[in-house]
């Protein structure tokens, strides 16, 4: 399931759920409770318990739905809670999640309508590739390559961006 840089990348990306709680004096029983419940939102990767090192400073359900500023708030917020976004954001804040979604629309839309010889359109799709850069994580080599059906939004949207339409010049 798993390949060994898969493991060896989420051990360098997360922390075990039972050291962090160990360390916060978080009781694991309760915070699985509150996962199974989806008060809090379940590790990324299925059978692992790893999670972010800032999990407990991450929002629970009701305040993700209470901040989310968007018209999708129940399917982001399921994505959220299934870990989904601690897979594919670096600080999975609710600021973060709705950054990276308008981002992704923004680039894909610019794709969309490429201007090979416009500099100033490949000014905006670079500075909007650096911004999603910045707060995406690298994904595992395979896993995530696997699991999401086909390429993650970095090897589309930032490295494939990039490829395609070098900053400097027109391609």
């Amino acid at each position: 399931m798993y390949s060994e840089a898969d493991l060896a990348y989420i051990r360098s990306e997360f922390v075990p759920l039972f050291v962090l709680c160990a360390s916060s004096g978080r009781d694991i029983e309760e915070v699985r409770a509150a996962i199974a419940e989806r008060r809090l939102p379940a590790p990324p990767y299925n059978d692992l318990e790893y999670v972010p090192a800032n999990y407990f400073d991450l929002p629970d359900a009701n305040e993700f739905r209470r901040t989310f500023a968007g018209d999708d708030v129940e399917e982001v917020l399921e994505a959220y809670l299934d870990g989904t976004y601690f897979i594919c954001v670096r600080d999975a804040t609710v600021e973060n999640i709705a950054r990276k979604n308008r981002l992704v629309d923004d680039i894909r839309a610019l794709l969309g309508n490429p201007r090979r010889d416009d500099s100033s359109w490949r000014t905006k799709l670079h500075e909007l590739v650096d911004e999603l850069d910045k707060i995406e994580r690298p994904f595992s080599p395979d896993f995530d390559r696997v699991h999401f059906g086909g390429p993650p939004t970095r090897d589309e949207l930032v490295d494939g961006a990039r490829q395609r339409f070098p900053r400097d010049a027109a391609a």
